[in-house]
């Protein structure tokens, strides 16, 4: 079975990773395994925590899909210099989300990652906390330099998380008059329309099945079936020849869809300077026509029109490489003692910041840190159209059947952070297994060992980009 990585590297139009062969890729995870199994006690512990935390607040019968009920709050570095700034900022979204005292928000002090577990312990499941209602949404307000890219999944795995990092407090404030105005708008903006963007790129140069190629039959066809089917949405999909950059514009301008979704390679330059980095990097690398160069088909941040109501009130899916962000080394080649460098530091990518600074932009956008990999929701070896309920594809569909019956972002990212809990738990039990001498190396438990690792990687660096309490608003007809 290999391991397929997607991306493609903007200095040579190339895919970023080669395929991994399953043997070596195996090898490679139970060697580190020992030297990671502290990392992983640890996020497993919290885990843990937080789902018996979750559990008592199910038994306080609050309602998750309400912001207000649920409670809601803002995450900030102590050290952050525009602190006062964000404060009088965030302040009218606060009062707005019910939030008692808006200048008190939840403060990250630059713990390391090995006292991040006390953070949680302290500041969600400390004794004096048992009483009192601890928000359940947690907007971060600061790039990845600031607070790190894993907290936010461990805070996850305790609440309803997202994250804004904009290039100028004034970005911040009109997205945050933005939520605010569509809110208390009389009506929808958006209507009953969604868009499905998947690109095909067949069999490579090598006579191997492109990472699109599966993405496109086994992940956005199947979707796009489900939300017009079940959900009962006009769905215009794009895909394979025609998910051209052309198509794509012209599709995202002329309709107000309420879901946007694309299956795609992200673009990555990590031969390039940090600046093009931060302005390129996760950008959707659309269908090629004939030897069309590689500028010419990538939908990047510069492709947002500023001065026109783009996607207003949406929702913006993001299935490729780094379309969240990137971070400066490879969360899976650490793994193997090889760190991957793909930037100087770690950043936010372009495409989210402007769609959401966008005043008659999206309200959210959920993408993906680092390489996405296609056996997160599908094995190459045995491709075929996976059961709606399939552990593997079920988290994507969960999440959009809770868009679409408009409960907020966050909650309908649960499942994904389930996934990310689980596979915590599996590779500590692996651990404490192999310790134990208790293990057979079977080809089976192998290959359950690959699907754990890489489901549970790869369901961590899903994110949420906004406001997690932010919700759709659709027309009944």
């Amino acid at each position: 079975m290999p391991i397929i990585g997607t991306g493609i590297n903007y200095s040579t139009g190339a895919p970023l990773f080669e395929f991994i062969e399953e043997k070596i890729f195996i090898k490679q995870i139970l060697e580190s395994l020992r030297q990671n199994a502290e990392e992983i006690q640890n996020l497993t512990r919290a885990s843990s925590i937080s789902k018996v935390f979750l559990g008592e607040m199910e038994r306080r019968v609050l309602d998750f899909g309400d912001p207000i009920n649920a409670g809601w709050t803002y995450l900030v570095n102590e050290d952050n210099p525009n602190l006062d700034e964000i404060i009088q900022i965030i302040q009218p979204l606060a009062e707005h989300r019910g939030m008692k005292d808006p200048k008190t928000p939840l403060f990250f002090h630059n713990e390391p990652p090995d006292e991040w577990t006390d953070w949680l312990q302290e500041n969600y499941f400390a004794p004096e906390l048992e009483m009192k209602k601890v928000p359940h949404y947690i907007l971060i307000v600061g790039g990845p330099d600031l607070i790190p890219f894993h907290f936010q999944p461990l805070l996850d795995s305790a609440a309803s998380v997202g994250r804004v990092d904009f290039d100028s407090m004034e970005d911040l404030k009109t997205y945050i008059k933005k939520i605010i105005r569509l809110e208390k708008a009389p009506s929808p903006i958006v209507s009953r329309d969604t868009i499905v963007f998947a690109t095909n790129h067949g069999v490579d140069t090598r006579g191997r099945l492109d990472a699109t190629y599966f993405s496109h039959h086994y992940m956005a066809k199947p979707l796009a079936d489900h939300i017009l089917n079940q959900c009962g949405f006009n769905t215009h999909s794009i895909m394979a020849d025609k998910a051209t950059k052309a198509n794509l514009l012209e599709v995202l301008r002329k309709f107000k869809p309420a879901l946007i979704f694309t299956a795609s390679h992200g673009l990555a330059a990590p031969n390039e300077s940090i600046e093009l980095q931060k302005q390129l990097n996760g950008a959707i690398c659309c269908q090629q026509i004939d030897i069309e160069p590689i500028d010419q088909r990538l939908f990047t941040a510069n492709d947002v029109p500023i001065n026109e109501s783009f996607l207003e009130g949406s929702i913006f899916f993001q299935f490729a490489c780094f379309g969240y962000g990137t971070p400066a080394e490879s969360d899976f080649m650490h793994w193997f003692n090889n760190p991957t460098l793909n930037a100087k530091e770690d950043f936010i990518a372009a495409l989210p910041k402007i769609l959401l600074a966008h005043p008659r932009g999206p309200l959210a956008f959920i993408g993906h840190v680092d390489t996405a990999w296609l056996h997160g929701f599908d094995d190459p070896n045995n491709p075929h159209i996976l059961e709606r309920w399939h552990p593997r594809i079920a988290p994507f569909v969960k999440m959009i059947n809770m868009l679409l019956a408009v409960q907020p972002i966050g909650l309908a990212m649960a499942d994904m952070n389930k996934c990310y809990d689980l596979g915590n738990a599996q590779l500590t039990s692996t651990f404490d297994r192999l310790k134990r001498g208790k293990i057979q190396m079977t080809k089976d438990f192998q290959i359950r060992l690959a699907n754990a690792f890489i489901y549970r990687s790869d369901a961590q660096n899903y994110m949420i980009f906004g406001d997690p309490a932010v919700r759709l608003r659709i027309p009944y007809q």
